[in-house]
């Protein structure tokens, strides 16, 4: 029997990995947000969204039913944009200071940047002598934050399920940065992995999101601290993906293929944060702190191909049998592992370059020197299985114009 297409996917259930408390996942998890109140017993809610998608979504209406109910008062920051600043982040915190103690509750609805919004805007409410721009130039370590819940409506950030969070400082430095931090205070107390917010993302969006958790584990596989376990999610990712992204992209609709591909951004989430990344992320960070409306993962399919070949011939024994679905089973060559990523890229319909995003060759160095500049990448770089100096970030990003 195919245990994929058998088994309940009605059912909601509880992971823990990555929260505090919990993550509850499945269609209609987001009635879970009346358990969560009622064990958390917030005096106020500060909502963390973008302008429309949260509504979009399908999961606010429930939440206002739970508010309501409860007659918990609420304030709402809907600002957040594709990757988020510290300006964004300073206004939130700044709108939420007046209501904010003990039982105050951030809640994130969305993807990637109003969760690691969120994440920051807790963190900085408990340490509220710093600001944004401190807390991601490393100028402090957050131990604490106030009471956080993220709502999470894509399959591909993980961020629900991990102690990292991403800003990024466009004003004021040498170049825009994207940095990346992670602290254990971090965690959420509870997520919220509704299957039906999903369906309201675009196609671009389904596709993107799920190469973003593509990249998770090809990096948390292979970093020089990788374990067994992060490489065991991998696997189970890869088969997902490889399986059920192609169904999905033939029908947006489709309910089996939309669970699976959350499940495996989740657990994408959790084999990161137990083995951290490297290069892809480390590298693309820059790309969208120069373009601020490129979509992570769009940027991540863009370098994808050419980080496989830069750490191939390190961790070939690794990658290619956890890869296999996308690889195949024969010994490759690094510019074999290339071409095969990308093929797969362009079967789920992503055929993009550099160029078509606004990049020209001649900023590549520009983009070298501010990568190894970002405040924390020179960190995610060493972890690499393969060294990597400038001039092979040079070589990376000039292979992701596909010439």
């Amino acid at each position: 029997m195919d245990y994929y297409e058998n088994v309940d996917i009605n059912q909601t259930v509880k992971m823990i990995h990555g929260t505090k408390k919990g993550l509850f996942f499945g269609f209609d998890a987001i009635k879970k947000i009346a358990d969560i109140f009622d064990d958390m017993k917030p005096s106020c809610i500060g909502f963390i969204t973008s302008p429309g998608a949260y509504k979009k979504c399908g999961v606010w209406e429930t939440i206002m039913e739970a508010v309501a109910a409860r007659k918990i008062p609420y304030i709402h920051y809907d600002k957040i944009m594709t990757n988020p600043t510290t300006t964004v982040v300073d206004e939130a915190v700044a709108m939420f200071k007046p209501k904010y103690d003990e039982h105050f509750l951030v809640i994130s609805i969305g993807g990637g940047s109003p969760g690691d919004a969120a994440k920051s805007v807790a963190a900085l409410l408990a340490h509220q002598e710093y600001n944004c721009r401190q807390l991601y130039k490393f100028e402090f370590a957050p131990t604490k934050r106030a009471n956080l819940v993220m709502i999470n409506v894509t399959h591909g950030t993980g961020t629900e399920c991990d102690s990292f969070a991403v800003v990024s400082i466009l004003e004021g430095e040498t170049h825009p940065y994207k940095p990346a931090i992670g602290y254990p205070c971090l965690y959420p107390d509870y997520s919220i992995d509704d299957i039906n917010a999903m369906f309201s993302m675009s196609a671009d969006m389904v596709r993107f999101t799920s190469i973003d958790a593509l990249n998770h584990v090809m990096e948390a596989a292979t970093t020089t601290v990788a374990t067994p376990y992060s490489r065991t999610l991998c696997r189970e990712v890869v088969y997902l993906v490889h399986r059920y992204l192609p169904v999905a992209m033939k029908d947006l609709k489709d309910r089996r293929a939309r669970y699976w591909l959350t499940y495996a951004s989740a657990i994408a989430g959790m084999s990161f944060d137990e083995s951290l990344l490297h290069l892809t992320h480390a590298l693309e960070h820059t790309l969208s702190a120069y373009v601020t409306n490129l979509t992570h993962g769009q940027g991540l399919a863009l370098i994808q191909p050419a980080v496989l070949k830069h750490i191939y011939p390190a961790s070939e024994t690794i990658i290619q049998p956890l890869f296999e679905p996308i690889l195949g089973n024969k010994k490759l060559t690094p510019q074999e592992a290339f071409n095969k990523m990308r093929q797969f890229h362009n079967s789920v319909g992503f055929t993009g370059t550099m160029k078509d995003v606004g990049f020209t060759k001649a900023q590549v160095q520009t983009l070298v020197e501010a990568t190894v500049a970002c405040p924390g990448m020179k960190g995610l770089i060493a972890l690499s299985p393969v060294p990597c100096e400038e001039k092979d970030i040079h070589k990376i990003f000039s292979e992701a114009f596909f010439e």
